[in-house]
């Protein structure tokens, strides 16, 4: 009997591995600048589902905005998401120097003053840009960085991903595993730096937040590490600035004050890095990954009162 869900597995693998081989034959400024145009317009044609998220989310968020204004950012946010498959597909040709050339990183000194604590940096960052070449751009400089990332469920496609991250000297760690809070301690205690990506609603501990006027649940990973290891929290965002070109925007240290409860710090600290996000998603809405059901917790339990 056909396992139609493995077939279809190693159909988006094997997809998958054609394409990130193919790409590397093909002139980067051509694929990150005209065939990137091409699937994300085919993108938007085809995700239906994605697509009508979005325009959900968008119409919320910026209800001043027209049905034809929605309709282009849509089509800009596919747009830069093909560029970012582009571009990580890219990855075994771009050496230091070619990531340099595409990607400067600003107010370096921040992370050098932080890391001289010792305690180690926890990066506050989310899906904007391309947040794979900003990892990578903060790795170029000889920092010791260490991501939190979601296992994709299809094994061979999740071993791509990881590799295409570390040969960028970007180290991973998958969360969900009996070991993930050990490694993040010890890389801390070592005085490394970790990212965490919590613009999404996800299945971790978390609390709500006021994120573009509404609640959403957000991951709250960040703020207990930072309150519990006095680590500083760094922003750390990739910004597009054209077709070919980005921008690794740094701000911090975060701080807030302490109010004498705990998880009352951590609600806090949280929202304070939410507000943080939302105000650069504000600056470059098409570069967030407005396609994901951000607000689908809270949605849920207002559903079932």
């Amino acid at each position: 009997m056909l396992n139609f869900t493995k077939i279809k597995r190693r159909f988006y693998y094997y997809g998958a591995f054609v394409f990130s081989k193919v790409v590397l034959f093909i002139p980067y400024k051509f694929s990150v600048g005209f065939l990137s145009k091409f699937f994300g317009i085919l993108a938007y044609i085809v995700a239906i589902d994605g697509k009508n998220i979005a325009k959900k989310n968008i119409k919320h968020c910026f209800p001043q905005k027209t049905d034809i204004e929605i309709r282009k950012m849509i089509i800009k946010i596919f747009t830069n998401e093909a560029k970012n498959f582009f571009e990580l597909a890219y990855f075994p040709k771009m050496d230091s120097k070619f990531l340099r050339d595409i990607s400067t990183v600003e107010n370096v000194d921040i992370i050098r003053t932080s890391l001289a604590k010792g305690r180690g940096i926890l990066f506050l960052s989310a899906h904007t840009g391309n947040w794979e070449i900003g990892a990578a751009s903060i790795a170029s400089l000889g920092i010791s960085l260490n991501v939190v990332a979601k296992k994709i469920y299809i094994d061979k496609l999740n071993d791509m991903l990881v590799k295409y991250r570390t040969i960028k000297n970007v180290k991973v760690i998958l969360r969900d595993r009996s070991d993930t809070g050990i490694k993040l301690l010890r890389a801390l205690k070592k005085g490394e730096s970790i990212a965490l990506l919590i613009d999404q609603d996800t299945n971790v501990p978390g609390v709500f937040v006021d994120f573009f006027g509404q609640k959403a649940w957000t991951p709250s990973g960040l703020a207990v590490m930072a309150l519990k290891s006095k680590a500083d929290i760094l922003l750390v965002l990739d910004q597009r600035l054209d077709r070919y070109r980005h921008k690794t925007v740094i701000k911090g240290p975060l701080t807030i004050e302490s109010s004498g409860d705990f998880n009352t710090d951590v609600k806090n600290l949280t929202q304070k890095a939410s507000s943080m996000l939302e105000e650069h998603i504000k600056q470059y809405p098409s570069q967030w990954v407005w396609f994901h059901d951000r607000w689908k917790t809270r949605l849920k339990e207002e559903n079932n009162k």
